[in-house]
């Protein structure tokens, strides 16, 4: 400001860009020349949170002038827009980016991620994905989380190269976007295709998969597995006496046994109508029948909803996992025929 003070009226200068950003204190680029004076290309941008200070920003000499719709499109877009340069210095900033890390655009123009303030783990990711679209001349996307202004969100970024006339990687454009709603909507879905709605326990499919996985284990020789078997008895009786809601409500109360009883170490599934399996993890079969005893004397004292006993017990077959199974649908079927036998013979826990 002060070489060009001595070319043209300073105040009048002030009062004229004063007078055309009046509505808003970042416009678009513009022109400042002098009699003696190259043209320079310059924006102005507050200095403050508030915008109560502007200052005038000379551009880089390669700097080309943007189509002034595509430029109001960009400065108004939610999406944070930056473009850096080789150096990994920012050469631009829209106002999103401003309000999402509260580092004002003056401050970051011409400085790295980690001279603003970018945790070093997020600013070498960015400089990674930066320095490979600079070598291959490929976009590409990046999801990270950042904890901003809004708290902590997730987004998916976007590095695209810009080219100069020579058709070499100049800067690279960056449009990232915030994706946290589509990722819990994403985790709401997976919630669902593995657990059963109303117990929120697992369902058969991910539980069978979890089996597998544990079994694998226990044939490496690296620990123990026991599995339970539970069927409600004479379930029916209580949805026709009683109604569907006072059955879900007995499914809800063995869920929530089978879940105290044993922990999150350990899996609880609902196979499908009154029938549960639980996968005790590095549990022998003497430890497992222990397990079954208690969840029988609870699941005896489930009640109505105004504290009534229901009448519900419940049979269980216990298995330690052994040689005979190769697959956990041969464990499954073992002690499903062990809690079948205890169920038609009216006795404690059957184990194998």
């Amino acid at each position: 400001m002060q070489r060009l003070s001595r070319e043209i009226d300073e105040k009048a200068l002030l009062d004229r860009l004063a007078d055309r950003w009046s509505v808003r204190a970042e416009g678009g680029p513009f022109t400042i020349s002098a009699s003696r004076a190259p043209v320079w290309q310059c924006v102005l941008q507050a200095v403050d949170a508030h915008g109560d200070h502007l200052a005038i920003l000379r551009l880089p000499d390669e700097w080309q002038a943007p189509d002034d719709a595509f430029f109001t499109m960009v400065e108004n877009l939610p999406d944070v827009v930056t473009r850096f340069d080789r150096d990994y210095r920012c050469q631009y900033a829209n106002p999103p980016m401003a309000t999402l890390t509260a580092v004002p655009r003056a401050t970051r123009h011409g400085k790295t991620h980690g001279e603003v303030g970018t945790s070093e783990e997020l600013g070498t990711a960015f400089q990674r994905a930066y320095q490979q679209v600079f070598d291959t001349a490929e976009p590409v996307e990046l999801e990270f989380s950042y904890n901003g202004t809004t708290g902590l969100r997730h987004y998916l970024g976007r590095a695209t190269p810009e080219f100069d006339h020579e058709g070499r990687v100049r800067t690279v454009l960056s449009v990232v976007r915030d994706i946290s709603e589509v990722k819990k909507l994403e985790q709401q879905l997976d919630l669902l295709s593995r657990t059963d709605p109303l117990t929120a326990l697992l369902n058969r499919r991910s539980f069978t998969a979890r089996l597998g996985a544990e079994l694998e284990r226990v044939q490496r020789g690296e620990g123990l597995l026991s599995l339970l078997m539970l069927d409600l008895n004479n379930f029916k009786d209580i949805n026709d006496r009683f109604g569907h809601l006072a059955g879900d409500r007995v499914l809800k109360a063995m869920a929530r046994i089978l879940t105290e009883e044993t922990g999150s170490a350990h899996a609880c599934a609902r196979l499908g109508g009154d029938e549960f399996c639980v996968a005790l993890i590095d549990t022998d079969a003497a430890a497992a029948r222990d397990v079954a005893a208690r969840i029988g004397q609870r699941v005896n004292s489930i009640t109505h909803a105004d504290g009534q006993p229901i009448g519900v017990s419940v049979s269980v077959g216990v298995a330690e996992a052994d040689a005979r199974d190769a697959t956990a649908v041969d464990l499954l079927s073992r002690v499903d025929i062990l809690m079948y036998e205890v169920k038609s013979g009216g006795i404690g826990p059957r184990a194998s």
